[in-house]
């Protein structure tokens, strides 16, 4: 209906694709993509994709990797909304380009998962489908090769890591390949992959000391604290210093003040998911380069947009994105209820 709607009435849709978590929008979000993807190749007896149609494809294994995670309730539960943006040329109605938004993505999940639960897909896939090559550059072998290495990956607890049915190595092969479709070349996959391993590695980071000398990193961290920051791209003295230490800026100076092995962990912890959010909004420049192509005159297009939102979850610990997601879930399923029932008094006056 909706691209009948685009077509016949020359009116821009909106699909929104909402509800409980594990009832199926990010299948049923795939499914729209897909179809939008042959629409117009049903009408003209065209069965060759384009290049973009291919690549809005290929979106899709790449954002499953990076903001879907394994809940207590799904298996494949978005951590993150996203709004697609698929751009029709008018008069053939075959898709030009598209532009991606995310927002809301779950930062906690990179540093904290409850029982049962994974962390995002992508570090599972690394583990499990990097090649012996890659796993001596990540310092991913050895001691350092299985998912329960590493604090981030292992809080689930056992057999937490596998999911029936799911083929990690498979997944990140899918995931590389997809990665290239959408313009992300082998050297920019390369960094990407340096600072997954770099923030599992900064994940074992432990540290020691008492409230009277501050917290330092513990002897037996110095190893992977050295990896991280090597992975990472970073000094080590400047790592070490605002790992342990915090600035105090006053009218006329800066003061670098101690903070105790608590609020070192959180440090930690804060950096962790601040890098993993930068990536993961890194990572739509270059989709969204690719998908609209500078030639696509926007005025000359319609669109059809796909709003797909993580859904409605009741955790024992739950993050505040949980909490602003369930509040948009309820609210869309309070306008739906009006519309309905304001379309059925309509129809009975």
């Amino acid at each position: 209906n909706a691209y009948r709607g685009m077509v016949n009435d020359r009116r821009n849709q909106t699909i929104i694709v909402y509800g409980e978590s594990g009832s199926g929008k990010t299948t049923s979000a795939k499914y729209i993509m897909r179809y939008f993807a042959q629409a117009h190749h049903a009408d003209t007896n065209d069965v060759q994709m384009s290049t973009v149609e291919n690549q809005i494809l290929a979106t899709n294994p790449v954002f499953e990797s990076f903001g879907n995670a394994k809940t207590t309730r799904n298996d494949n539960s978005s951590r993150f909304g996203k709004f697609l943006d698929i751009k029709f040329e008018r008069e053939r109605q075959q898709i030009v380009g598209g532009r991606i938004r995310t927002f809301l993505l779950e930062r906690s999940r990179v540093v904290y998962q409850p029982p049962t639960e994974r962390n995002y897909h992508i570090f599972y896939q690394l583990l499990a489908g990097a090649d012996a090559e890659l796993r001596a550059r990540l310092r991913l072998d050895g001691e350092y090769a299985a998912c329960g290495a590493f604090h981030y990956t292992n809080q689930g607890g056992a057999g937490s890591a596998a999911i029936p049915g799911v083929d990690d190595a498979a997944d990140f092969a899918e995931t590389d390949a997809s990665l290239e479709m959408v313009g992300i070349d082998g050297t920019q996959r390369g960094h990407i992959w340096r600072t997954l391993a770099g923030i599992l590695h900064l994940g074992n980071v432990e540290f020691s000391g008492s409230e009277s000398t501050g917290s330092f990193v513990g002897a037996e961290s110095e190893p992977q604290f050295a990896i991280a920051a090597e992975l990472l791209g970073v000094g080590e003295a400047k790592l070490r210093q605002w790992l342990t230490k915090r600035q105090i800026v006053t009218r006329h100076d800066n003061i670098l003040a101690k903070v105790n092995k608590t609020q070192a962990l959180v440090i930690r912890d804060s950096i962790a998911k601040f890098i993993y959010a930068r990536l993961f909004d890194w990572i739509l420049g270059p989709i969204n380069a690719s998908l609209l192509p500078t030639q696509v005159d926007e005025g000359q297009t319609s669109f059809v947009g796909v709003l797909d939102i993580y859904g409605f979850e009741h955790f024992e610990h739950n993050s505040f994105e949980q909490f602003c997601i369930n509040y948009a879930n309820e609210k869309l399923q309070q306008n739906f209820n009006h519309h309905v029932f304001k379309i059925e008094q309509e129809e009975y006056r």
